[in-house]
Order: structure tokens, then C-alpha cells, then sequence
């Protein structure tokens, strides 16, 4: 097909029910990218013979060379139907596969209406495409099913039609599987969500009374699932550029049969339909061939589908392939009237052949592009139904019912309207990613634009477009013999109307009518956009516009993600931006436009510095709703701390990190208080190309990259801790915390407060302030596993609980930080799958979820090991005070019945709002005690100490002590899970002063705060080591797909890394097996390659973060019995992995780690006398 000129594709978005925006979703290796190239073969762009080989839409060296993509595409393509001729625009995204670049998809999904899903037939549903189905339910995307690599199931394993065919209604019954499981959980949180609004309105109209029986409606849900018949299935190799639908061969075989509509003849191509073995014009059902000709006849019967779709395939591929027979060859391509070039027919490639054929015959652009336009909405028809719940935050089945727009705005997007110069509709547009492109591929540029002249515009155009520049000089040069340079005017002042927006600046001289102020203002954007040329990276934002119409001069507001009109504190994330440019994306091209109507996908230039990442553009932000808000199925993990090789080059660096941060949605750039930087990436793949992309675009200098920084998690279990192992101290550093045990031979002392007295409960410490005026009991223990795994699972609710009760407090957390905190979540709800928490539905209103998470709290603690039923219920009545670290984590600090009793408060749950009495907090305060607020200082006085204390004095600096002992633990300063802290009593001892502390009242009392919330964290800590401590592992779930041949080397490279298998089974049909692992992010670095070269590439593993595992190892264990140390020696250093990872992390931070440098020295002997 001849290449469809960029002016034609500018036409047809004005059109806007004849758009179709498309993301093309799949697990890595599934065919994204070559189905892609068949689609560009049909606009001229590549030749037919290339495509699924030069891939291009994979733009990046890496992405060429590792044969997988890492960044989403975009590009607008030309479809003319031939059943009635009408014209289409198609924007199509292809989007990456491995589940590093899942925020691609998920910028990819949130701008397009529709997605081409594709699957290989015989790897089946992966774990990435669950992925990807859940981000299009997410964004309320309508699917299209595509069984890829048919001739695999032909030509590799020799399956006959009716296995191929069995095999396929397997594998559809699964996506669908995948499909009812979105769906019931949607309906089981609107179930929960229409029985409040339902015992809501009863409350209103009986009061108290008894609520009546309540259902919930009926919901049809076939319109969900995927089904042949339905058109929305493709079965193809898109290898072999072929694919079909269905209706193609109904539309064959229905003349044929005798069936008068082939619409009727679709709907019996899928299932137990036959033709009748008598009667050849008759289709009967598995029932009435029975009936007819008995059951034994059913089983040897050839279902519909085979016989008429699979059976000529597999024909063509016998002959053409398998066995080559020339003859035959030419009676298929005489029988299927299919046009093969001579050179073709000669050609020894049997995989030539068959091309040409499929091509010929069954196209796999013809049959995707009538899938697209047939089975995928408009934007006219998909934004009333996608963006409602955006809108208004609401749940995605509430738009089903198509709520009425409240104002202008909702009605201009939900009917995606464009507007006019003379009736103007507000503007809103979702930039979904900001790229980096190389200055000299933009139109806008010089380069640029002779770059697009000679590759976007037909030969025609660049004659027109140089006939008129010709006569514009002449005319020009006889009428003005002086004036100004053209050149500093703008490039839309000169352009040509035939340009079709690409505009290049003509040095010729001005008309004099050019007035003083239009030469300024034309020397201002001349002088902007000779800025923009000093850089060699440009930011581009990819996005939608719903509503509107953008052009190129506009000015509009840019919200980020974070900015609520209604709320003034987040005016700081609203700017002003002008667009300089507009473009039309064509993959690694830029076409320039002058405008965009709505409805369309584009790219823009002039948001660099307003949006960082993902914003939304409007032309009114007070009124204009923020879109920025998704949903991605990935978080940053894997940290490296970065620095120049050269100093010099640090300015460099500090640049290029921010290009970096800002065209890269997974990235995370933290600059430390120490100024070091910290890049944070989803994985050791994503990692290599931020590295790459900053050593040869972003910074272009060499760089120092750490060894990978991995978080950890601290906590502690019921069994014996080893002898001995207490808190020490090196220096005057509190960060040189050291921990000492009876190995490294220093002794402790025996009245030391830290030190565990024999009569004292396990976890309980006595501590004092270093002034001996405020002395505590603290008991320290482990909570139950059941309750760990809840409050993780639960960390966003009781995160959205904890806002609602102190909302005038706002802790800002550095980007690694909140990272973490969203880990935490993932974690929880990757690995715990409770049977009992089906048993009670989540209510939906915020005011009632405080309560139901403390008796779901509660429920945790049945039958747990010192765990009574009665101190459990007190405990979450009134003694739970607050939850930490960040008073969201699985830790808590509970108060006794005798402290609360002491501060003569109120009793209040955790979950409700708490006063406060006016003191200045610190960046870990956490709420007071419930009562009244007498005592309004900000610090408490020596005075005032010697003659009024309560718990309540000191309780936010017991509270910051928790936060921070919860923060850093004692084994390496990470953070601690599982920890139940009980302040079981305060006393104050005021005569404890002496008369040089009355002279120093004044530092005395200020300091007083500081010592309570060191005595709290030390003791804490010390806590800590009574019991077993455990280290907690960042975990990656490995899923490898490898034969049986390879299992050994497999299983031997996990087992090397400390993984452990999780299931294995056989994937019914295929050799392959399916190997589900758990593996130590800490140990996966090199792990992907290292399993392919053991398996020659026969096993691909992908790794996809699971959440924090206890390591049960004690990281002091030392070998005690007679057999353990014959058979590990006194030290057993090299089998204690715990204490490996340990002293890894303490070195790291500079912590003290106890080694000994030299073990048995002896004199060296010499040969000298």
C-alpha cells in the first residue's frame, strides 16, 4: 500500500466517530511488536516483507538487540473498509511486555478506549497477562482476545485440528476465568457499597428498627467474556502475517451450506455445532446428532470450527512446510484465488511461500483492523463510560448506568466534544508519560525538518510547498528591497497552507507593514525557542485530550496529580504552561500539527517544569476535573547510589537525573542530606537501561554505580534468644550502635538497666532518663503471624483511618520512603489469601472503617500464643494508642490500664479523633490522649516536673521514641514489623535533680523531652534482643517456563541463589513445565542471565515483586551442641545467612560490624639467623 501522507491522517481526526485508540497488551515474547509491524505494513510505512523482523516500533538499540520492548509507541495509522468505504483513523500504542515497564501499560491503557490482548496458545494465561487484563479492567479498556502463534501448535508440535482446537477452548475458558474474577470482586465491593446507602436510607425512615431482607440485583455478565462466536476472538500467527476471525469463513461457507445469513452461521462456528453427515446443508447441535445417529458418532464427528476454519490451514501448512509437495502448492493457491509473485513461487524458503499465501489469503491487518472497528468504541462511544468514575472518583460500576453530566464540563467530555472558534467547550486533556527525544529528530527544529520533510511529505507536497516559497521571495524581493529577516518570525507566520503543519522558516525579508510590537513579540519566541535549542534533550508529554480542542500558543493550566482545587495547600502543584508545539506521533517520528481536536492521542511541547511526570491540562482548573491519578501494577524497589567518575561532571549528573526523573513514570531519584543520589527502579532490568540512558543522552559522563541497595525489614519470634547478645556503643555517634555477645569477648555489666534481670518477664525492660527524674517499664513482644499479615494487607485503609482522625498533621516522606509504604501493601495482598476474610465484607464508608478494622484486629488474635482473650479486647477498647512507623505499619504501642489510669484520662480507640493540647510536635509526633487540655506549654519546666507529672506530660515524646525505635531497628537500622510495645508504667522521680541540675533548670528541662525519647528507644531496642530477632527479605515470585531437559540446571540455579519452589506443575498439551519460585531480591541480581546460559536459553524466568518473608535463621547463632560443632565448626560464619546479610547492611551504613581482623598470628620465620 503507498505511504499515506501525514495530511490525510490530520483529516481524519476531525472525525471523531471514526477514531479507534488502541493499546496492543501482552506478556513479554507473546508478539506485540511484530503484530504491530503487520499493521504499519498496510500504511506503506515498512515493507510487507519485513514486518515482525525490522520491529519497528522498538526504536531503542537495546530494545533491537534484547529483542524485547521497554517503552510504549504511538502511532496513527489509515483503515479504509471495504464493505461500505468508510476511512478510519487508528492510534495504536504498543506497550512492553516484562513487568519492569508496567507503567507503560498503564499510561498506555489510560489513553486508549480499546486493547488488542494478545496470547501465545501455548505458553497461555502468564502471569504478565493477568496483569495486563486487570490495568484494561481497571481503566474500563474493552478487550480484544488474540491466540497468537498458530503455527507453532502446526509446525513444532505436530497437534492435529481437533487437539488444536481442544486446546484452544482450554485456553479461552481461562482468560474468562480471569475476567470472572474482576468481575465478582467489582460486584462484591458494590454489593458492600448499596447495602450502606441501603441501611443508610432505612435509618433515615424506620430509625432503629429491624432492617428488612435486602438482595442484591442481578447483573448480566456475558458482555465481559470472550467469545468466537462474538467476533472478539483472532486466532493467527502474526509471524506469518495471517490471522481470521469467525465471520470470515461464515461469511465463506454460508452461500454453501444453504444458510441464508452468515450472521447465523457465526453463532454456531464455536462449540459442539456438526454438519450433518446426510445432509451437508444442515448444522446440527451435539444432541440431535445423537439422537440421530447415536453417541459413538458424536465422539468421531469433527466440530464445526475444525472443519471449516482449522482443516484449510492445516492443509496449507502440510504442503507448503511440512511436506513440501510444489503441485499441490499451486492447486492451494489456484483453489484460494490468492496472487503469489513468480519469484516467491521459485524461492527455496518454504517460509516464503506460505507468507505469501496466508498473506494473500487470510490478512492479519485486514482481519486486526475490522476487529478494531467493529468490536472497539469510539471515543464518543467509550468516554461515557470510562471517565465518570474518574471524574468523580466513584466506582467503575457506576457508569454503567450513564449519569447525566452536572455542568459544562462533564457534558462536554462525556460527549468528546471539540468545540468551535464560535461556541468553545472547556479543554481537558491527560498527559500519561513525558519521553526524552533527541532535539534533532523534532520537526521544530532545522534538522528536524528536513528529517520530516523528506520522510512525512509526498513528493507532490515538497513541490507545492518549494513553488510557493519561490513566489513568496520574488514578490517579496521587487516589493520590499530592505527589511527584517522572515527568521525571527514565527514558524507558523511562514508557513504554507499546504505543509500540512510542518513549517521550515524562509530567510527572506519582511513586509514594512510589520508593526514594532509583532517584530518584539515575534524576537521573544524567536529567542525561546533559540533556548530550547541549547538543550540536546527535549520533554515531550504523550497524552489524550477528551474535550476541547488544543492548539498550538494556548495557554492552560497544568495540574499535577497531587493538586485539589478545593484544597489551597496544593496550589503549589497548579502551573501555567504554553504549548510551543503540537505533534502526531508515527513511532519514531514527529509530524508537526498546528491543532488537535478531541478525541485524538498526541504529543506536546512546553510542559517541561509544569508536569513532572503524568498531569492533566485544562483550560480552567477551577472547574476542570484532575485525571492524573492511576493505577500501576509495579513500585520501585531496587535502589543504587550514583556518582560521577569525574567531579567535575556533577552539575552534569544532577541534570541528567532530572531528565531522567521526569521521562521515566517508574523511576525515583532521592538526594540524600548527605548529597549523595539514590536512583530507585522497578528492577535489575530497568536499572540497566536508566544507566544506559544516562551515561550516553541524559548526563553523557561516565558513572559510579553502587553495589544494589535493597531494603529489609527487622522483627522477632517466640523461641530463645541466644545468651549474652545486648546493645552497645561505640563513640558518641548514635548511629555507631554496635551490637555485642559473648563472641567477641567483651563482658557486660551486670547493673546495667539494658541488661535482662532474671526476675523479669521475657521482653520486659526497666529504663531511666539520664537525670534518673522519669523511670519506665516497657514490655517488648512479638504479635501474632495472623495479625502481621492483616495490618500489612490493610496498610492503605488504616493509612486513609489514621489521615481521618489527625488530618492537621501531614508527614512528608521522601520518595523511597513512600515507595516502601506502598510495597508493604503490595506484599500483603500478593501472599495472603484468608478463607475468614470472605466472611466479612469491607464497608465502603470511610466512618464505619475504623471500627470494622479494630474487630477484624481483634479476630486476628484468637488462640495466639500469649495472647489472653480479655487483654486482647481491652487492648483494642481503649489501650492501642497508635500504630507504627508512620502510625501506618504492623507495629503498636499499647498502653497499660495503670499509665492510662495515671494520666487520669478518658479511654479512646486508636481509631477515632484524638485532641490536642497545642505542643509543638515533632516530624514523628503522634496523637495525644483523649481528655481535656489543661496544660498548653510547649515544654514541661524543672518546676513543673518536681510538682505535677502525668503520663500525658510526656506521652508525645513516648509516642516519637516508638515511631523511631519502629523506624531503625537494632540489627541494621531497617525497618520493624510485628512488635507489640507496652508502656506498662511511668514513674517520676523528681527528687532525682541535684542542685547542679536546679542550676541548669532551664537545659534541664528542655532536654528532658530528648532523654525520655532516647530511654524509650533504647529500651525498645534492647527489647528486641530478648527475643529471637529475624531479618525479613524482600522476596521476588519467579515464574520459568522450561522443559524437562532443563529442570536440573533450573532448579540447581534457585537453590544456589537460596530460592525456594513454590508449585511446579506440567502445562496440559505442551512439554513444558510451569515453575513457580521464591526467590531473595538481595539474591537475584544476575539470576535472569545466569538461568539462561545454564539452559541455553531454553528457561526465561520473570520476577515480579511478592512482599517481605522472615529468614528463620537467628542472625546470632552460634553452634552449642557436641553434633553442631563437628559438623560446623566453632563459627558456622559461612551457613549463617542471616548474619551474612546482616553485617552487609551495618557495613554499609557505617555501622559497627564485630569481625576479627586476625586469627591465630605467629611469628613470621625468615631464613636470616
Amino acid at each position: 500500500m503507498p505511504i499515506v501522507p501525514p495530511s490525510k491522517l490530520a483529516q481524519l481526526q476531525c472525525n471523531t466517530r471514526n477514531i479507534r485508540n488502541v493499546c496492543v497488551l501482552a506478556h513479554v515474547d507473546h508478539g506485540k511488536t511484530t503484530l504491530s509491524d503487520a499493521l504499519l505494513a498496510t500504511n506503506g510505512i515498512i515493507s510487507s516483507k519485513l514486518a515482525g523482523k525490522i520491529r519497528y516500533l522498538d526504536s531503542r538499540e537495546d530494545e533491537q538487540q534484547r529483542g524485547i520492548t521497554m517503552e510504549s509507541s504511538g502511532i496513527s495509522l489509515y483503515h479504509k473498509q471495504t464493505e461500505n468505504d468508510t476511512e478510519y483513523l487508528i492510534n495504536l500504542i504498543d506497550s512492553p511486555g516484562h513487568v519492569d515497564f508496567s507503567s507503560e501499560v498503564a499510561s498506555a491503557a489510560r489513553l486508549s478506549d480499546g486493547a488488542l490482548v494478545l496470547v501465545d496458545v501455548l505458553e497461555g494465561v502468564c502471569t504478565q497477562t493477568v496483569s495486563v487484563l486487570h490495568q484494561a479492567w481497571v481503566e474500563n479498556v474493552r478487550p480484544v482476545l488474540f491466540l497468537n502463534k498458530l503455527d507453532r501448535m502446526i509446525v513444532e508440535w505436530r497437534m492435529t485440528p481437533s487437539e488444536a482446537y481442544t486446546h484452544m477452548q482450554q485456553l479461552i475458558e481461562q482468560v474468562n476465568a480471569v475476567l470472572a474474577g474482576f468481575w465478582e470482586g467489582d460486584r462484591l465491593a458494590e454489593d458492600s457499597r448499596m447495602l450502606d446507602e441501603a441501611k443508610e436510607r432505612w435509618r433515615e425512615t424506620h430509625g432503629d428498627a429491624p432492617m428488612s431482607e435486602w438482595y442484591l440485583e442481578e447483573k448480566d455478565d456475558s458482555h465481559i467474556y470472550f467469545s468466537p462466536e462474538q467476533g472478539n476472538v483472532l486466532f493467527g500467527s502474526a509471524i506469518d502475517g495471517w490471522a481470521f476471525r469467525v465471520n470470515h469463513f461464515a461469511q465463506i461457507f454460508a452461500e454453501k451450506l444453504g444458510i441464508p445469513s452468515p450472521s447465523k452461521l457465526q453463532a454456531l462456528m464455536w462449540g459442539d455445532y456438526y454438519i450433518d453427515p446426510k445432509n451437508k446443508h444442515r448444522v446440527l447441535n451435539g444432541k440431535q446428532l445423537a439422537k440421530l445417529y447415536g453417541a459413538a458418532r458424536v465422539a468421531t464427528s469433527v466440530p464445526l470450527f475444525v472443519q471449516l476454519c482449522l482443516n484449510p490451514v492445516w492443509q496449507v501448512y502440510e504442503n507448503a512446510v511440512i511436506n513440501v509437495d510444489q503441485e499441490k502448492i499451486d492447486k492451494v493457491i489456484g483453489a484460494l484465488n490468492v496472487k503469489v509473485h513468480p519469484r516467491d513461487r521459485r524461492s527455496k524458503d518454504s517460509r516464503v511461500v506460505l507468507t505469501a499465501i496466508m498473506q494473500g489469503w487470510l490478512s492479519l491487518a485486514q482481519a486486526c483492523m475490522s476487529a478494531i472497528v467493529e468490536q472497539l468504541p469510539s471515543p464518543v462511544d467509550a468516554q461515557p463510560l470510562r471517565l465518570p468514575p474518574l471524574v468523580h472518583k466513584s466506582p467503575k460500576s457506576a457508569a454503567e448506568s450513564r449519569p447525566p453530566p452536572k455542568n459544562d464540563v462533564e457534558k462536554a467530555l462525556y460527549e468528546c466534544a471539540s468545540g468551535s472558534s464560535d461556541a468553545p467547550v472547556p479543554l481537558v486533556a491527560y498527559i500519561g508519560k513525558v519521553v526524552s527525544v533527541p532535539r534533532a529528530s523534532l520537526p521544530d527544529f532545522s534538522s528536524g525538518k528536513v528529517q520530516a520533510d523528506r520522510v512525512t511529505m509526498s513528493a507532490e507536497e515538497m513541490r507545492a510547498k518549494g513553488r510557493d516559497a519561490v513566489r513568496r521571495e520574488l514578490a517579496l524581493s521587487r516589493d520590499t528591497p530592505t527589511g527584517t529577516p522572515l527568521s525571527v518570525l514565527s514558524p507558523s507566520d511562514t508557513a504554507s497552507p499546504l505543509s500540512s503543519g510542518i513549517s521550515t522558516p524562509l530567510h527572506v525579508e519582511a513586509a514594512p507593514e510589520a508593526s514594532i510590537d509583532s517584530l518584539a513579540e515575534a524576537v521573544d519566541k524567536q529567542l525561546v525557542l533559540k533556548e530550547s535549542e541549547s538543550e540536546d534533550e527535549i520533554l515531550i508529554g504523550f497524552g489524550r485530550l477528551y474535550s476541547g480542542t488544543i492548539s498550538v500558543g494556548d495557554t492552560l493550566w497544568a495540574m499535577q496529580p497531587k493538586y485539589n482545587a478545593k484544597d489551597a495547600k496544593t496550589l503549589p502543584f497548579l502551573k501555567q504552561t504554553t504549548v510551543q508545539s503540537l505533534y502526531m506521533m508515527m513511532g519514531r517520528e514527529f509530524v508537526q500539527l498546528q491543532s488537535v481536536p478531541a478525541g485524538n492521542v498526541f504529543g506536546i511541547r512546553g510542559i517541561a517544569g509544569a508536569i513532572l511526570k503524568s498531569g492533566t491540562l485544562a483550560s480552567d482548573a477551577q472547574i476542570c476535573p484532575n485525571l492524573a491519578a492511576i493505577h500501576t501494577e509495579t513500585f520501585p524497589i531496587v535502589r543504587v547510589a550514583i556518582e560521577p567518575i569525574n567531579p567535575q561532571d556533577m552539575d552534569k549528573l544532577a541534570r541528567g537525573l532530572e531528565l531522567l526523573n521526569q521521562a521515566d513514570a517508574c523511576v525515583q531519584v532521592v538526594s540524600q542530606t548527605t548529597g549523595e543520589h539514590v536512583l530507585v527502579t522497578a528492577g535489575e532490568l530497568h536499572l540497566e537501561r536508566c544507566l544506559k540512558d544516562l551515561r550516553e543522552r541524559f548526563a553523557q559522563c561516565e558513572i559510579h554505580v553502587s553495589e544494589p541497595i535493597v531494603p529489609f525489614r527487622e522483627g522477632i519470634v517466640r523461641q530463645s534468644a541466644q545468651p549474652g547478645v545486648v546493645l552497645g556503643e561505640v563513640g558518641s555517634s548514635g548511629r555507631l550502635l554496635a551490637i555485642i555477645s559473648k563472641a567477641s569477648g567483651k563482658s557486660v555489666d551486670a547493673d546495667d538497666s539494658r541488661a535482662k534481670p532474671e526476675d523479669l518477664p521475657r521482653g520486659e525492660i526497666h529504663t531511666a532518663t539520664a537525670n534518673g527524674q522519669v523511670t519506665l517499664s516497657i514490655l517488648v513482644e512479638p504479635l501474632p503471624e495472623k495479625t502481621i499479615k492483616f495490618m500489612t494487607r490493610h496498610a492503605r485503609d488504616i493509612k486513609r483511618v489514621v489521615n481521618l482522625a489527625s488530618s492537621q498533621r501531614r508527614h512528608r516522606l521522601n520518595a523511597a520512603a513512600e515507595a516502601l509504604d506502598e510495597m508493604d501493601v503490595i506484599a500483603g495482598s500478593v501472599d495472603v489469601d484468608s478463607d475468614d476474610e470472605a466472611k466479612t465484607t469491607k464497608p465502603s464508608r470511610l466512618s464505619e472503617l475504623g471500627p470494622w478494622l479494630s474487630t477484624r484486629m481483634q479476630e486476628t488474635f484468637n488462640k495466639a500464643k500469649g495472647w489472653e482473650p480479655l487483654r486482647v479486647e481491652r487492648i483494642m477498647n481503649d489501650g492501642l494508642r497508635v500504630l507504627g512507623p508512620r502510625q501506618v505499619g504492623p507495629n503498636m504501642l499499647i498502653y497499660s490500664t495503670q499509665v492510662l489510669e495515671q494520666s487520669g484520662r478518658t479511654s479512646s480507640s486508636w481509631y477515632k479523633q484524638r485532641e490536642h493540647n497545642g505542643r509543638g510536635a515533632s516530624s514523628a509526633a503522634t496523637p495525644y490522649l483523649s481528655g481535656d487540655e489543661s496544660d498548653s506549654e510547649d515544654t514541661p519546666t524543672l518546676e513543673s516536673v518536681r510538682t505535677a507529672h502525668t503520663a500525658r506530660d510526656f506521652e508525645e515524646s513516648i509516642n516519637t521514641g516508638f515511631q523511631l525505635a519502629m523506624q531503625s531497628g537494632p540489627l541494621c537500622f531497617e525497618p520493624v514489623v510485628g512488635v507489640a510495645v507496652t508502656i506498662k508504667n511511668i514513674v517520676f522521680n523528681p527528687e532525682a535533680s541535684t542542685s547542679s541540675d536546679a542550676a541548669r533548670s532551664a537545659s534541664s528541662a528542655s532536654s528532658l523531652s530528648g532523654q525520655v525519647i532516647t530511654a524509650v528507644r533504647d529500651a525498645i531496642w534492647t527489647g528486641l534482643l530478648h527475643w529471637s530477632p529475624r531479618l525479613h527479605l524482600a522476596m521476588y515470585t519467579c515464574d520459568i517456563q522450561a522443559t524437562s531437559e532443563v529442570l536440573g540446571k533450573v532448579y540447581g540455579v534457585i537453590n544456589r541463589r537460596h530460592g525456594r519452589i513454590l508449585s511446579e506443575e506440567m502445562r496440559e498439551g505442551t512439554p513444558y513445565f510451569i515453575i513457580k519460585a521464591s526467590i531473595p531480591i538481595v539474591e537475584s541480581f544476575g539470576f535472569a542471565d545466569e538461568i539462561r546460559k545454564r539452559s541455553s536459553g531454553a528457561a526465561v524466568p520473570l520476577l515480579i515483586f511478592r512482599g517481605f518473608e522472615s529468614l528463620n535463621v537467628d542472625p546470632f547463632w552460634v553452634p552449642t551442641t557436641e553434633e553442631e560443632l563437628e559438623d560446623l565448626g566453632e563459627k558456622a560464619d559461612k551457613d549463617n545467612v542471616a548474619k551474612k546479610y546482616m553485617d552487609g547492611v551495618r557495613k554499609r551504613k557505617g555501622l559497627f560490624v564485630e569481625r576479627k581482623i586476625v586469627e591465630h598470628a605467629e611469628k613470621q620465620r625468615t631464613l636470616k639467623k
